[in-house]
């Protein structure tokens, strides 16, 4: 049986909104009604053309996009005031987009947003997929970002791609945030290889026991040297040599909460690195920093450093300098911005020192659409290369470039190909690449295209990682524990990866709540469960076992920090590595 390619899945989900009008779930709001659809076309893109009615369709708007601009899909849009009432935060959005494409399939991104500058959006933006058969499309949206009464527009971007749409009509409801939206209208989110037989999982997880275990060993000594001979012991894996780990807050490791605790429970049971979400950041290095402020961050990330030491978790530097220009920078002088970036970078390299094992150096060369990047800026193209320069000269440490969206086509993704192509044709170092992979349902990569991308830049970046991973999804959570654990898969699988960090996994300290794993109150979801049953149980090693007359154990295992628990004497911690995997211990 021949595969539909994903468009064709959404067609066929969406046939009944052809034939039978949606129903509107009754508790809602119009917060559209009485206003009319407006477009714009910038002209280096293509057209809009506004319609009459035809038969028993409503005016509407067709986009000629001719010269597409993924950077910018906004430079052709059709929007509609939302005036009716103010979206308050959790509460739920139900938009109704009707549209078809006459040339084929179509790409809209669906944005609810503020009306004006600077045009902050209510909540992750989605897309649909028109075909040539007019749709209405139902998109759920859940309020992040509260916007005031009379403030929010939703805003249709067509831009992204050649092609001709047209848009009939445009609704939005709002709901309150305790509504059960489970059986509202919605386009049905998936991805190819999510079957449970897929053919490229089976795959991969028989490459993750070929490439990611190796054949053990440890020689167990008495407290005089001798061989311990014919004991019985058992080895538990307690930390990957592989890096599964999150962005976490230095302070939670200080902290006397409750929830500290509970937190710092499931860093010390599933990780084996952790990257400071924000605290090695140059915004709290600047020269305006007060020195007891300075004080007080020190004293926190050392007392996490020390934390994170003594259970051999490992940490990752992030970030040196972030090339799409930060909200915290705010000098304009280019000698001014440069002496910020060289002088926090000395003073976070040398207040790190080897607590860190690598880091992100250059963030954000690319960025999304639309942001200021110094790389544009007189006097500042090459910063970038003066910190990683300076990075050089101050640390061996491994030096990284870290981007998103490097699984979507488009101009992120072969910009960064080219940005780490021109500097290593430069003689310029990058020792790995991190892909931050913030994903919505309404772009989900394949595996297979998760490994083929892999592959692709594997050619500028041999080592590669999953740095700030997290996924949204509209109250779709089996959906997104699905793809939390084929993603996990496909990434463990291909040797290219050295480390896998959700960007967060707590809902009371994430930057996107909806894509937490574990709840507020500590309630664990779906996505969470995938992250206990296969970094706790499928990807553990424990066996039981008895030395031999050398006081030798042999298995095969996932290389990394281990405790051995001996019939008698106390437990004890040794490391096999993949490049190392024997090990010598004494028992007292």
């Amino acid at each position: 049986m021949k595969k539909l390619p994903f468009p064709a899945i959404l067609a066929a989900l969406l046939v009944s909104t052809r034939l039978f009008a949606i129903e509107i779930p009754t508790g809602g709001v119009e917060i559209s009604a009485g206003a009319e659809l407006s477009g714009y076309a910038d002209k280096t893109v293509g057209k809009l053309e506004k319609s009459d009615s035809t038969g028993t369709d409503p005016a509407r708007y067709r986009v000629t996009i001719t010269d597409p601009n993924p950077e910018k899909p906004y430079l052709a849009q059709i929007s509609i005031a939302c005036a009716n009432g103010e979206l308050k935060k959790d509460d739920k959005v139900l938009v109704l987009v009707k549209a078809r494409a006459t040339s084929g399939e179509g790409s809209l991104g669906i944005k609810l947003q503020l009306a004006a500058a600077p045009h902050t959006e209510a909540c992750g933006s989605s897309e649909i997929s028109p075909v040539s058969a007019w749709t209405e499309f139902p998109v759920l949206f859940k309020v992040q970002n509260p916007i005031p009464e009379g403030k929010a527009a939703l805003t249709v971007f067509a831009a992204r791609t050649r092609q001709v749409v047209e848009v009939a009509s445009v609704r939005v409801f709002r709901y309150p945030s305790q509504t059960d939206t489970a059986n509202f209208p919605r386009i049905r989110r998936t991805y190819d290889g999510r079957e449970p037989d897929a053919a490229w999982r089976k795959e991969a997880l028989e490459r993750i026991e070929k490439i990611r275990k190796t054949d053990c060993s440890l020689v167990l000594t008495k407290s005089n040297g001798s061989p311990l001979a014919n004991h019985k012991v058992k080895v538990t894996l307690k930390r990957h040599e592989f890096g599964f780990g999150a962005a976490t807050p230095a302070s939670f490791y200080s902290s006397d909460t409750e929830d500290a605790r509970r937190y710092r429970d499931i860093v010390d049971r599933l990780f084996s690195i952790i990257v400071f979400e924000n605290d090695l950041k140059d915004m709290w290095w600047g020269e305006n920093t007060p020195a007891h402020e300075r004080t007080a961050r020190n004293k926190e990330l050392d007392q996490a450093f020390a934390w994170l030491e003594q259970r051999n978790i490992a940490v990752r530097g992030h970030y040196l300098m972030q090339v799409a220009v930060p909200g915290n920078v705010t000098q304009t002088a280019p000698a001014a911005i440069r002496r910020h970036f060289l002088d926090t970078t000395r003073q976070r390299i040398e207040f790190a020192g080897n607590r860190v094992v690598e880091w992100d150096a250059i963030n954000h060369p690319i960025a999304w659409g639309g942001a200021r990047l110094f790389s544009t800026q007189p006097g500042l193209e090459k910063l970038d290369r003066e910190v990683l320069e300076l990075a050089r000269g101050l640390t061996k440490l491994p030096m990284w470039v870290n981007e998103d969206q490097l699984f979507r086509p488009g101009a992120q993704s072969d910009n960064t190909w080219e940005y780490m192509n021109q500097l290593k044709k430069d003689g310029i170092v990058i020792d790995g690449l991190g892909n931050q992979a913030h994903l919505h349902e309404s772009y989900l990569p394949s595996p297979e295209r998760v490994l083929a991308v892999t592959d692709h830049f594997a050619k500028v970046a041999p080592r590669q990682s999953i740095t700030e991973f997290d996924l949204q999804t509209v109250e779709d959570e089996q959906l997104a524990a699905d793809y939390t654990r084929d993603l996990l898969i496909a990434c463990f699988s291909h040797p290219a990866y050295t480390s896998f960090l959700w960007w967060g996994f707590w809902e009371g300290s994430h930057w996107e709540p909806t894509a937490a794993s574990w709840k507020k109150d500590w309630t664990i979801l779906k996505r969470g469960e995938v992250m206990e049953e296969w970094l706790g149980k499928h990807w553990r090693t424990q066996v039981e076992l008895t030395t031999d007359a050398s006081g030798t154990i042999r298995w095969r295992g996932f290389p990394g920090w281990y405790d051995l628990t001996p019939t008698d004497g106390e437990p004890i911690r040794f490391q096999v590595t993949m490049e190392n995997p024997s090990a010598a211990a004494s028992i007292k």
